[in-house]
């Protein structure tokens, strides 16, 4: 993290506030005990045990011939201890499985060790690996300035952009409240470091191979309203262009966003720009130009909830003008949107800024992506909530100017999720979605036939303590 620190800072200054409502300052669960360790030191012990079922048809290549037909169970463990050493320092570890550092479930019979004659069955699961290490202390050597330093979960804003929340990076913030009402920030997050697989043209030293996201951020809270924003400057000093060796990529994106209340209707918006460039081994340049914006709007009445939204991210269906127009996201691998197109098939999206439009990536959020929601949730009984969306899907951009695959219709997509609270801290959920496949899928489908429908469902339990 050479020089990062004044890079920062140096930021902040010449651009002024910069945005982000940045989540994950994580928090001890409810209703949890705590052990007292010798001394004043507090320690608070939590976790989870979750076991889910999940069925997906057509997902991969969207025709009824069952050959992308999937259905299996997974579990996962969670296990955290959370340390109050004094009243301005804390600290906390999670634990999580995982077979990579990528990964957080297993899936249930994929291990055997049995003996006998039918050797099939008898085999533990998986590991627990670092989910969470950090430490937060409080007015740093007498200063009102905070610090944390660790592995932890992130997200700037709406998480348009950036939504790191799954699995975290390793990072070091220092924040402040100036007032009671604003909250200012400064993040440098760690994304490599030392892989060395780029050559950076001419340049083999490991000490220019590593990718780090600085952030400046603010959030306001007023009379009546919330006001964020953030910078972000990527510096990805290892980037590859299509196959072969690059000279980096530096990126920016600008975010602004904020959110009100009057009477029972609460309205929020997200506007993300982005500005920089790329450089393949030969020094030629393609500039990166992307936005996003997100509009919301949601109406409560006792216990039932009535929104409506709409969002955009800029496509790009010219891949000959050294521009890429399309908003270049970075995002873990979990819904964010819809449970099926965002989630878990193919999108209008791509995951690297090295082309135009193509379509094959997964999990790219809001890339080249544009959707109308509507959508309601209640409470029908005490231990039971319901949530049911309807999505109106639509590429941005083609992905090909050329017939029959420059049709936008992604599709229409209607989610829902019903939890049951069966006892204290255990709940069973089943959630889904169902995808009336437009013409965009053409594009996956062997000989541009006409897609069938896609749709996924999934139900479980989860215990936390």
């Amino acid at each position: 993290m050479k020089k990062s620190l004044l890079i920062v800072l140096s930021m902040l200054l010449v651009m002024g506030f910069a945005t982000t409502v940045f989540a994950v300052h994580a928090e001890i669960p409810a209703e949890t005990q705590s052990v007292v360790a010798k001394g004043t030191t507090q320690i608070t012990i939590g976790g989870a045990i979750r076991f889910r079922g999940e069925a997906k048809v057509n997902t991969g290549d969207f025709l009824d011939d069952r050959a992308d037909n999937t259905s299996a169970y997974d579990g996962r463990v969670r296990l955290s201890v959370d340390a109050k050493v004094s009243d301005n320092t804390t600290g906390r570890i999670q634990l999580e499985t995982g077979s990579t550092d990528t990964s957080d479930t297993y899936t249930w019979g994929d291990a055997s060790e049995a003996k006998g004659m039918y050797g099939e069955g008898n085999g533990k699961k998986d590991e627990l690996r670092i989910l969470e290490a950090w430490i937060q202390t409080k007015n740093l050597l007498g200063t009102p300035v905070s610090l944390k330093i660790g592995h932890m979960p992130l997200k700037l804003g709406e998480g348009l952009f950036f939504n790191h929340s799954k699995f975290g990076d390793d990072a070091i913030m220092l924040f402040a409240n100036p007032t009671k009402e604003l909250h200012v920030a400064l993040l440098d997050a760690k994304f490599t470091e030392g892989t060395n697989t780029n050559t950076n043209g001419a340049n083999t030293n490991n000490n220019s191979d590593d990718t780090d996201a600085y952030v400046g951020l603010f959030a306001y809270t007023g009379a009546g309203f919330n006001a964020s924003g953030d910078v972000t400057y990527l510096n990805d000093q290892n980037f590859f262009v299509s196959g072969s060796v690059g000279k980096g990529l530096q990126l920016w994106n600008f975010g602004l966003r904020g959110d009100t209340k009057v009477a029972n209707i609460g309205l929020k918006a997200d506007v993300e720009l982005q500005s920089g460039e790329s450089k393949n081994a030969a020094g030629t340049e393609t500039k990166l130009k992307g936005y996003a914006v997100l509009l919301g709007a949601d109406y409560t009445v006792s216990d039932v909830t009535l929104d409506v939204g709409f969002a955009i991210g800029s496509g790009d269906n010219n891949a000959d003008d050294n521009k890429i127009k399309t908003f270049q996201t970075a995002q873990h691998g979990s819904q964010k949107f819809t449970y099926v197109y965002d989630y878990r098939t193919r999108t209008a999206g791509v995951n690297s800024p090295v082309a135009a439009n193509q379509t094959g990536a997964t999990d790219t959020g809001i890339a080249n992506t544009t959707y109308y929601k509507i959508g309601a949730s209640a409470k029908p009984a005490k231990d039971l909530s319901a949530r049911l969306d309807l999505y109106l899907l639509k590429a941005t951009k083609a992905v090909s100017t050329s017939s029959p695959y420059n049709d936008k219709d992604i599709g229409t997509e209607l989610d829902g999720k019903v939890t049951y609270k069966i006892d204290k801290n255990l709940v069973y959920f089943i959630e889904g979605g169902y995808l009336w496949a437009g013409d965009f899928y053409k594009n996956i489908t062997a000989n541009a036939v006409n897609p069938d429908n896609a749709y996924a469902v999934r139900h479980g339990v989860e215990l936390t303590f």
